[in-house]
């Protein structure tokens, strides 16, 4: 059992096992290699099996330490609960939870969107948080501490008009990370959300291919994501990989509860 302080870090070298959902995402699959090659006991989870076996066979592995592929839909909290239930019994405990999945969700002015299509992105985004969490909870509760990482977005802080799913469900999630880092401290729990930036991966450049769409909505979107790259306004992937894995291993109990960008999470290890 690895040993926690009283304020969160981990007083050993032993390489953390570390939980990744949405795995198979470009910032989910950067976040498993690298977490890979670094030697971390690893188990990936999304919801396509072929893409997840792809991922699995992929990474970079080492002798001893292969990783642990599990198909599940996050979303549902049986499906989630059951899902941790595997890892922690194939790796015999969970570290750290890197809460990455998600979806974008219909992207129109809110009062022309069906209900149905904004609630279930709502549904979707707040649920593959809630639900690994509260099922990963109890087990670092029971192994002395652990590390909850839920990447985030500035949608969340501020508001994305035309993905106001999205945004809703982004500042809950921000909330909810709040709340769960002042519960479970106690408990040497630290929990983070990070908003990783843009990203030129995943979701960005799928949404720069409608850069010519018919949907006028789609088309400002991805219109306003190639103008904030053009301008040097985009993070690049391994530094917010990077972010990610100092949250993960790094001296971090004073950032925990906190909505951090990759800036804020270089900076302060720069200054620790």
């Amino acid at each position: 059992m690895p040993p926690y302080d009283a304020t969160g870090e981990r007083l050993t070298d032993d390489p953390p096992v570390v939980v990744i959902t949405g795995a198979t995402g470009g910032l989910g699959a950067a976040i498993a290699t690298a977490c890979a090659e670094r030697g971390f006991r690893l188990a990936v989870v999304a919801r396509t099996r072929p893409a997840l076996e792809r991922l699995a066979a992929a990474l970079p592995t080492r002798p001893g330490r292969p990783v642990t592929p599990v198909c599940a839909d996050v979303s549902d909290m049986a499906a989630a609960a059951a899902a941790i239930r595997r890892i922690h019994s194939d790796l015999g405990r969970v570290d750290v939870l890197i809460d990455n999945a998600g979806v974008e969700g219909p992207i129109g002015l809110t009062w022309e969107i069906p209900v149905e299509q904004w609630w279930e992105a709502v549904r979707v985004n707040t649920l593959s948080t809630f639900a690994t969490v509260h099922a990963v909870l109890p087990l670092m509760i029971r192994h002395g501490g652990g590390r909850v990482i839920s990447i985030s977005s500035a949608a969340g802080r501020h508001r994305w008009p035309t993905l106001s799913s999205y945004s809703v469900a982004k500042a809950a999630g921000i909330t909810f990370i709040e709340n769960i880092a002042s519960e479970a401290r106690p408990h040497n729990v630290l929990a983070f959300s990070l908003h990783p930036g843009l990203v030129a991966t995943g979701l960005t450049t799928s949404a720069l291919t409608e850069i010519d769409s018919a949907d006028p909505w789609r088309r400002r979107r991805a219109r306003w994501i190639r103008a904030e790259i053009e301008a040097g306004r985009s993070v690049p992937l391994p530094r917010a990989v990077g972010a990610v894995l100092e949250l993960a291993t790094g001296p971090a109990a004073a950032l925990s509860g906190r909505y951090l960008t990759v800036e804020d999470v270089h900076g302060a290890a720069r200054q620790g």
